[in-house]
């Protein structure tokens, strides 16, 4: 499951078509955020260093850089480059609280779904939609549901592929992009 979220901890976006041993950037690439970006995501940008910034979302090392698709340095040469590191990580605890949370309500999400294969992606999106419904109603959650801890069973993982970025000109503003964010966060976060 790719799951984009807001600050609110539900769901704006969500692509369960590919099984759960495909690597990320592969079930980026499958998803219709990537296919329809430019309508997708809202068309905001802020001006530094005479670079527009546009809004964008946080992606994990296996994703690709882009635009619109910000991601952590792969190989750190400078403090800097650590630092802004250590800064995008952070943003990513909402998506792991909501992931938490969503797993801790439905436990059928923590352990293998007893359904036809080909039900599975209708399960999984009808839990991430009441997901949002509960958390819409402010509804509590407790600890204790959190299954992740008590879940002893390893699942294959998918492989590290060898995914390097393109030199397109998205892919080039993408970096000028991730270079003046590291230089803000220097300049203006202690």
């Amino acid at each position: 499951m790719q799951g984009v979220v807001d600050n609110n901890y539900r769901f704006t976006d969500v692509s369960v078509k590919l099984p759960g041993i495909t690597h990320d950037a592969t079930i980026l690439k499958e998803s219709d955020l990537y296919k329809n970006s430019e309508h997708m995501i809202p068309t905001f940008t802020k001006l530094h260093h005479d670079i527009k910034v546009p809004l964008f979302l946080v992606g994990n090392p296996a994703h690709p850089l882009l635009p619109w698709l910000m991601k952590p340095y792969i190989e750190i040469h400078t403090f800097d480059e650590e630092s802004f590191n250590c800064h995008l990580s952070s943003t990513q605890n909402v998506i792991k609280i909501t992931f938490r949370r969503l797993k801790g309500r439905w436990g059928c999400l923590a352990k293998r779904i007893d359904v036809k294969p080909s039900f599975v992606p209708q399960v999984v999106l009808a839990c991430a939609i009441l997901h949002n419904f509960v958390e819409e109603q402010k509804e509590s959650f407790s600890d204790s549901w959190d299954l992740s801890h008590q879940c002893n069973s390893e699942y294959p993982q998918p492989r590290e592929e060898n995914l390097t970025d393109s030199l397109s000109e998205d892919n080039i503003q993408a970096k000028d992009m991730r270079t003046v964010l590291r230089r803000y966060l220097k300049e203006n976060v202690k």
